[in-house]
């Protein structure tokens, strides 16, 4: 299995669009993800592919002096292989790149997977955010603390 990590480009919003509304329920849409990617400045985003095909993404900011991943996923049936520590890995890679000082995220607190991920990455819980989500659930804020100067 050759896992790629690249910067996300035009052609693949289709994909991205689509799958968020598999997994999510809903999109951040292709309108906004094609302005992310053209004219945001502070956008960072990756895709991921496993042999040529499109598995997962993951999207940033970079907000001087700090950083946010906004939105993370990994295809239902790759889930498990390393894809997302690879794809947070690429946005831990730029940050440090452009001497980001901290990292955050929001994550649901009953999505124990992403949780101990993060963990394993170095995050640590920072707060809860109430009825964070649109059906109410809290967000826990996770931080991992890089160091850089800015």
């Amino acid at each position: 299995m050759s896992i790629i990590i690249r910067k996300m480009d035009l052609s693949d919003i289709p994909f991205v669009y689509q799958e968020e509304l598999k997994i999510f329920g809903k999109s951040l849409g292709e309108k906004t993800l094609y302005n992310e990617i053209i004219y945001n400045e502070l956008s960072r985003y990756f895709i991921a592919l496993v042999d040529d095909k499109r598995v997962g993404y993951i999207g940033s900011w970079m907000t001087v002096p700090n950083a946010e991943i906004l939105n993370l996923f990994v295809t239902e049936s790759h889930r498990g292989k390393g894809i997302g520590t690879r794809l947070i890995q690429a946005v831990i890679d730029r940050c440090e790149a452009e001497d980001i000082r901290d990292l955050t995220l929001e994550v649901r607190p009953s999505n124990t997977f992403a949780v101990e991920l993060y963990e394993k990455l170095g995050f640590e819980r920072a707060a809860v955010r109430k009825r964070y989500y649109a059906d109410g659930e809290d967000a826990l804020l996770m931080v991992k603390r890089l160091g850089g100067a800015t």
